[in-house]
């Protein structure tokens, strides 16, 4: 009589292990299915973070470059015109020499004139490429200023989601 206690003690000692290592293994899983949901929602939160961040650098890439070429076109065209402008001048000292013999005073007063109406030109030239690179700067600025605000926000957003996650 004894041997049959002793089996049923058996089997419910075996049956109250296996039933705690059953309840070990779910509860196991369970850890590890939390763990890799929080792992997968941390990686969702920053890969999303760095599409927005890549997104803004590169849209801000593109407008520096943008802003660029046109400063350097219109510094292009400008130097052109002031070429084009300095070979007229030239052209024309070569027209007005046999004036300087003829009438010295008249051809020196021309001289004059057209150096005064050159540098004239060459000083607005300059100051229009100033005021160009300045509203360029202007422009550069406040898109730096926006992509800076959307980068914090879609931190913050990462860094907001991986606390929920947490």
């Amino acid at each position: 009589m004894d041997e049959p206690k002793g089996q049923a003690q058996a089997q419910r000692v075996a049956a109250e292990a296996s039933r705690r290592m059953r309840e070990g293994t779910e509860e196991a899983a369970k850890m590890v299915t939390k763990l890799a949901d929080r792992g997968a929602q941390t990686s969702a939160a920053l890969t999303e973070a760095n599409q927005r961040v890549l997104h803004e650098f590169m849209g801000l890439s593109m407008e520096t470059f943008q802003e660029s070429a046109r400063i350097f076109m219109q510094m292009q065209q400008n130097t052109l015109d002031m070429l084009r402008e300095g070979q007229a001048a030239a052209m024309r000292a070569q027209m007005a020499w046999p004036e300087a013999f003829k009438d010295p005073m008249r051809w020196y007063q021309s001289v004059c004139h057209q150096s005064m109406e050159g540098a004239r030109k060459a000083f607005d030239v300059i100051n229009e490429t100033s005021e160009a690179v300045t509203e360029s700067v202007g422009r550069l600025q406040s898109s730096t200023q926006q992509a800076g605000t959307k980068i914090e926000q879609a931190l913050n957003t990462a860094a907001s989601r991986m606390k929920d996650a947490a």
